[in-house]
């Protein structure tokens, strides 16, 4: 970017903390090819910001990706294992209730004498 002046442009004045100057200070020293002035990085900066709230923003990077897919693994893991517990967890209670001998499977007729 120049620091040539716009002829469409308007003045605006801004007080910012002591703390944000020096950190916008920061910025411009370690990225001089970028902006020009302070001037420069806050329209910038306005702009970014502008469109990071209309949505208009990069996709995150392929390390970020890779994590939130590693995360909805875990989370599948996570709902599948809790079913498998409650398929286990019924399993043994249906066994328990077979042998206290109070299922309906072991009733059957049997005579006094144990014949059928």
């Amino acid at each position: 970017m120049s620091s040539i002046r716009q002829k469409n442009s308007c003045r605006l004045n801004l007080r910012i903390p002591p703390d944000e100057r020096n950190q916008i200070d920061y910025f411009l020293s370690q990225y001089p090819h970028k902006w020009a002035s302070a001037n420069e990085f806050m329209r910038a900066a306005v702009g970014n910001y502008i469109a990071f709230l209309n949505g208009n923003y990069k996709l995150p990077n392929l390390e970020q990706q890779r994590l939130n897919q590693l995360i909805d693994g875990f989370y599948s893991l996570s709902s599948a294992f809790g079913s498998l517990e409650g398929i286990v967890t019924s399993g043994f209670e249906s066994l328990m209730h077979v042998t206290r001998g109070s299922n309906y499977l072991l009733d059957y007729s049997m005579n006094e004498n144990g014949e059928l």
